[in-house]
């Protein structure tokens, strides 16, 4: 049996989606299902929210790359947080960093770009989305 959860919350200027447990292609449908009524929505920004999550495999980067892209670019990027250091090294490595906008925590992407300077892949600020 699979250990997961997900969840979706308000958190201006986001939709916060909060992941935990073991994120793989038994466990996508449950994302799927929750993220895919939020990309209809005009002016929605997905926050994925990764700290709790321990496992992800191929399946799971697909469903959470497909969400921030699919996000129309005028309303703003897709984004993720809380990446532990090997996640984020995983999606460093497939040069997902470079097409995500990624902050170290909640809190840094609740408080916006202006708050924590775009520095790149580091655990001190958010990596910029590429232009699409």
């Amino acid at each position: 049996m699979h250990d997961f959860q997900v969840s979706v919350a308000q958190s201006p200027p986001f939709v916060l989606v909060t992941l935990s447990g073991e994120l793989d292609v038994i466990t996508v449908p449950q994302v799927r299902e929750q993220v895919a009524p939020l990309l209809d929505r005009p002016a929605t920004r997905i926050l994925f929210d990764l700290e709790k999550l321990r496992f992800i495999d191929s399946a799971g980067m697909r469903v959470i790359i497909d969400a921030c892209v699919r996000t129309p670019p005028k309303d703003g990027d897709g984004a993720v947080c809380g990446m532990s250091p090997h996640m984020h090294h995983l999606f460093s490595l497939l040069g997902l960093t470079s097409r995500l906008t990624v902050y170290p925590t909640r809190d840094d992407a609740l408080r916006g770009p202006a708050a924590v300077p775009a520095v790149g892949p580091t655990a001190t600020g958010p990596t910029p989305a590429r232009p699409r």
